[in-house]
């Protein structure tokens, strides 16, 4: 496994795969095993207090259009990830989290906007990001957007990675989901790895509104 890959892997929590491993221990007739220690999250996870506003970052989307960030999520209620379609670890996963809780949410909250940024300009285009969105059954409502080369890094600032004590770090690209309220502000993140119940959660205590 490359090792941007394998880096990837290591920011996984293990929601979705602890709730496989029983079946496996009964199906080889062997004790359960002990799970192994999981790594220690280093980031800030909870309410963002204050709000933190998003910056107006110059993206393209998965159609070919120009936009910024404010202007993509004001009025909306928006959950974010970060991705790239090259990696073959995380963010398969991260995309299959946010095509369930679309499916989940599609009655109940269909004011969500689902948004998937790229962290890789050099690697992808509105053709790779569309080609990942069909790839996971996207529906109406779900953008993915890439930034240009230069801005590339503000969506580290936007979340607090781009200090020195992550300098170098691809742990930066987390597997955590971060919510943007109407007013275009970052308003909480999520763990690693969201379960849809927990997304689902966290959005209706932010937004209960029903549209």
């Amino acid at each position: 496994m490359p090792r941007r890959s394998a880096l990837c892997w290591a920011v996984a929590a293990p929601w979705w795969l602890a709730a496989a491993t029983p079946t496996l221990a009964q199906q080889s007739g062997a004790p359960a095993a002990k799970p192994p220690a999981t790594k220690v999250h280093k980031y800030p996870f909870g309410p963002m207090k204050p709000p933190r506003p998003l910056p107006a970052l110059a993206l393209t989307t998965h159609t070919g259009s120009k936009t910024d960030l404010v202007a993509l999520t004001r009025g909306k209620l928006t959950a974010i990830q970060l991705m790239f379609t090259g990696c073959s670890a995380v963010c398969p996963i991260q995309g299959a989290i946010f095509a369930a809780a679309q499916r989940k949410l599609a009655k109940s909250m269909p004011q969500v906007q689902w948004l998937s940024l790229s962290i890789d300009p050099l690697g992808d285009d509105p053709k790779a990001l569309a080609a990942w969105l069909k790839r996971h059954g996207a529906q109406p409502g779900w953008t993915a957007a890439v930034p240009g080369l230069k801005d590339a890094e503000s969506l580290f600032d936007m979340i607090g990675r781009r200090s020195k004590d992550f300098a170098g770090d691809i742990d930066r690209h987390t597997a955590q989901v971060f919510i943007a309220d109407r007013q275009a502000r970052l308003v909480y993140s999520t763990a690693d790895m969201p379960s849809p119940e927990v997304l689902e959660e966290v959005l209706k205590e932010i937004d209960p509104l029903k549209l």
